[in-house]
């Protein structure tokens, strides 16, 4: 057998070289599986432990042997109606804090974008509510509001807007009212440098250019500066919603959910459930709803913030 013949059978060996794109991607995988390992421990497995729990006739005497319930624990949280009070609720906390503090802090955000002295001390000074813990600000609204010697109950009272020694936490009307001042004082200077950042954006050609073709404040705003900061404004107000529905610490801290169910919203709620009165099961069906719900409305907002926004 000549050497000729041996390399005809001699099988054929392939080089087997990655491209360059699959080189990249496999790098990309490998840096970013710690990252999406940990997530899915910390956030994905609790998620589905949560739904889990849901199904299960879970309490305290039954740990060890939870009974599958089916859907028992949403059925009864519906037939009692408590559900749809901590979503009105929690509803309502959120629209009154997301818009007031959207108002506030578009206004701060304007004063301190214009050639105004001591701009950095005034912005640092708006700062200090953000730095106070949230646990800190319900105390300190408490004491505001505190029948007996209560600062701002006491100015309240002396120019008739309130009775003296009302009880602000404990008022089934004011006792919302009482959480979301606490709530917007604590939030909106975040809300208010997202919007100054915004502002600072925006290019002064395009307000200088709607001003020469005649345009006033309130127009060269609506339909230069609103536009041109809207991707600012819709990642803000999410982040808002987001955080307010989930808001515990000053709500628990000042009123307990009280008086009355009046300002239980689903995060209390959920909280009572699972970890004063032990009803794992039921506790977990308030946190899916609640999931269920936040992450369609996030949705809807998004779908109807891209339409509007083609409409500019």
């Amino acid at each position: 057998m000549n050497n000729l013949q041996a390399e005809r059978i001699r099988p054929t060996q392939k080089s087997f070289a990655l491209s360059k794109t699959a080189k990249d991607r496999i790098f990309v995988a490998v840096m970013l599986s710690p990252a999406l390992v940990i997530l899915v421990l910390v956030i994905g497995a609790p998620i589905v432990k949560g739904i889990w729990m849901s199904f299960f006739e879970y309490t305290l005497a039954m740990r060890t042997n939870p009974q599958w319930n089916n859907f028992e624990n949403y059925t009864k949280l519906i037939k009692t109606g408590e559900i749809f009070t901590y979503f009105l609720n929690t509803l309502l906390f959120v629209a009154f804090v997301v818009a007031i503090q959207a108002v506030i802090a578009m206004t701060v955000a304007l004063l301190l974008n214009s050639k105004m002295r001591g701009r950095s001390i005034y912005r640092s000074l708006f700062l200090i509510p953000w730095t106070i813990p949230s646990v800190v600000v319900a105390l300190l609204w408490m004491w505001l509001l505190q029948p007996q010697y209560g600062v701002l109950n006491y100015l309240l009272s002396r120019v008739g807007l309130v009775e003296q020694g009302t009880q602000w936490t404990q008022h089934p009307s004011l006792a919302m009212v009482s959480i979301i001042i606490a709530a917007v004082w604590r939030q909106f200077p975040m809300m208010m440098v997202m919007f100054l950042a915004g502002l600072q954006s925006v290019p002064l050609e395009l307000a200088e250019a709607a001003a020469i073709d005649g345009a006033n404040r309130r127009q060269i705003f609506r339909h230069v500066t609103i536009p041109c900061m809207r991707a600012v404004l819709d990642t803000t107000i999410i982040i808002a919603i987001i955080n307010n529905f989930q808001m515990f610490t000053i709500i628990y801290n000042m009123t307990a959910g009280g008086p009355v169910d009046k300002t239980t919203t689903l995060s209390i709620a959920a909280y009572v459930k699972a970890f004063s009165q032990f009803d794992f099961g039921s506790g977990s069906a308030i946190g899916v709803m609640w999931l269920v719900v936040l992450g369609g409305g996030i949705y809807l907002y998004n779908r109807f913030s891209a339409k509007s926004h083609d409409i500019y």
